[in-house]
């Protein structure tokens, strides 16, 4: 039986239920792996308040200094935010230890030095958990590239988002959407992060670290969420006959380039993306097999988060295993310099919104109207025209939206 003692950092939806699932599968631990996992500390920022959880109250702590003096072979971070974390992770990793986060924030941003910091020390950093909940698509890129590059990553990373949007499709209102999630413990009080993109484009930042090696903070997104108002993608995505979704992709082009984007797109309901409802997540990665490797499953809330935590406890990890590409720094991020059809739409007549289309040089392939507002579908066009629309809607004082359009006539739906 092999003893391994463990440090957490944060207590709250995530760490709480990292700790009652390693109460609840203690047995299974010492049967199947062999192993016995003791918590040696655990920090929080409130000592007084009852989680609810059958732990000695003496390992709380709300001193960094004391958590970080206990004896703890691997140190886990679900504390969120930048400090202490980063902290944390530097005396962790600066010791040789092992250091596993949940924060795809604070790896996005400082993942790389931390790697560095890990191989000089013998330390090990794991972060599967920052990305796509139980959905194991870091360990699973890592293992099917070897010193490879995949052609693209494009996923659904978000499971709050994908939970709102799915609930507006059946009928629900935003309002509504928000609160079921928070119920089902799929949403923060603050929930800017996840339905404006940002959350999304963190863990692209870390994907496209693992999958091509360049350097985590050196990736930008351009980055578009579900707001202003979901409700009214979702309409103008049924007025063509498809389904929004939040994708994320980063995609490789000639010469060394990689363009990452986080944007609403309207996929087919038989495709994959659009049977991906509720708070799954999905993650598609063209590797040249003609089909992309494909990983899906619950992308938000504790107990998935809490599984994929687990998960890295239990991995047999090496100080020398690296999850990065051994072309690190090769890459360059870039814009989207590609051609995409767009739906826009606008409380406007349909004249307009054409109107202001021919002017930025767009070419209008339908017109179509839904609920008060009119749309128009586009031929192929890049990013930089469809802002030059946007904004000239929004110089005249009118509300618009836009998302991709990836339905071909076969896949719309009446």
């Amino acid at each position: 039986m092999r003893t391994i003692t463990l440090g957490l950092a944060g207590c709250g939806v995530v760490g709480g239920g990292l700790v009652h699932l390693l109460s609840s599968s203690a047995e299974s631990l010492r049967s199947r792996h062999g192993v016995r996992v003791e918590l040696v500390g655990i920090l929080v920022r409130n000592v007084a308040r009852d989680r609810g959880l059958s732990v000695d109250p003496s390992l709380f702590t709300d001193d960094v200094t004391e958590f970080l003096a206990a004896d703890a072979d691997i140190v886990v971070e679900a504390i969120g935010g930048e400090e202490p974390a980063r902290r944390i992770a530097q005396a962790t990793l600066a010791s040789g230890r092992r250091f596993i986060s949940a924060n795809k924030e604070f790896i996005s941003a400082f993942g790389t030095d931390l790697q560095t910091l890990a191989s000089t020390n013998d330390g090990v950093l794991q972060f599967d958990a920052a990305v796509g909940g139980s959905v194991p698509i870091i360990r699973t890129i890592q293992s099917a590239l070897g010193g490879n590059s995949p052609a693209s990553i494009k996923g659904i990373l978000n499971g709050t988002s994908n939970f709102i949007l799915t609930q507006l499709e059946r009928g629900k209102s935003y309002e509504c959407a928000l609160a079921a999630a928070r119920e089902r413990g799929l949403a923060e009080d603050d929930v800017s992060r996840d339905v404006d993109g940002r959350d999304a484009a963190a863990k692209l930042a870390i994907l496209a670290w693992v999958a091509f090696g360049i350097p985590v903070g050196s990736v930008k997104p351009r980055t578009t969420g579900i707001l202003p108002d979901p409700s009214r993608l979702v309409r103008a995505g049924a007025a063509v006959g498809g389904r929004v979704r939040l994708v994320a992709e980063c995609v490789a082009l000639p010469g060394n380039r990689l363009t990452a984007v986080v944007e609403p797109v309207v996929v087919s309901p038989r495709g994959s993306f659009g049977q991906t409802v509720l708070e799954d997540n999905r993650v598609e990665v063209d590797l040249g097999w003609g089909s992309p490797l494909s990983v899906s499953g619950p992308g938000a809330g504790g107990a998935p988060t809490a599984t994929s935590l687990l998960s890295d406890i239990l991995a047999n990890a090496s100080p020398l295993a690296r999850p990065i590409a051994r072309n690190e720094r090769a890459w360059v991020s870039v814009g989207d310099p590609r051609k995409h059809r767009w739906i826009i739409g606008a409380d406007a007549s349909p004249e307009l919104i054409v109107s202001c289309c021919s002017e930025a040089g767009v070419p209008v392939t339908d017109v179509l109207h839904q609920a008060g507002d009119a749309y128009v579908t586009t031929g192929p066009s890049p990013t930089d025209r469809i802002d030059s629309v946007i904004a000239s809607l929004r110089n005249i004082d009118l509300k618009p939206l836009r998302a991709r359009f990836e339905i071909n006539e076969s896949e719309v739906v009446s």
